[in-house]
């Protein structure tokens, strides 16, 4: 996040932790048992700083400024929940301690729109505020990437439900 190159993404940060988690899986089958390990350690690493750093009290952020500002921080004016570092806080499981998992419901219900049924990729979108995430903000208000259903992040939404067992939620959700 940041035109400097120095912010950094928690919800890449799951997928880093699951990709890691995975090659360590392969690794093992391939007889590299220094590859698995080293694959092993860096994704402890990863998770121990995504539970350090990127959970902000009541939900995960989605990313953090050049200047160590967050985004998807209950303080922010728009974008305090972001969908797609919530759905990959479940879909790297076990990254996300089992306490939180149960707080699951109440993150998304910020994030579903019943009247125009979509799954919103963050809320409130950006319009007013000086937070500047590139790109997105160029979208009108609750279209697209800012605040709209974005295809990528209302699957992820779907499998993270069905990953938790909640099967009735993740067919009307497809639907």
């Amino acid at each position: 996040m940041g035109q400097h190159g120095k912010g950094e993404s928690v919800w890449l940060g799951f997928f880093l932790y699951e990709v890691l988690v995975r090659f360590s899986e392969i690794a093992r089958l391939h007889n590299d048992a220094s590859f698995a390990e080293r694959c092993q350690a860096e994704s402890a690493l990863v998770r121990k700083n995504i539970e350090e750093h990127g959970w902000d009290g009541e939900w995960y952020r989605r990313a953090y400024f050049d200047d160590g500002s967050p985004l998807g921080s209950t303080g922010n004016p728009e974008c305090r929940i972001d969908s797609i570092a919530q759905s990959w806080s479940v879909l790297s499981a076990p990254g996300m301690p089992n306490a939180r998992a149960g707080q699951w419901k109440r993150w998304t219900s910020f994030l579903f729109n019943g009247t125009h049924n979509l799954i919103q990729l963050l809320d409130p979108p950006f319009d007013k505020s000086d937070l500047d995430p590139g790109y997105i903000k160029g979208y009108v208000p609750g279209v697209r990437e800012n605040g709209g259903q974005y295809t990528h992040a209302a699957v992820w939404t779907t499998m993270a439900f069905a990953a938790l067992g909640d099967s009735s939620r993740a067919w009307e959700l497809m639907q």
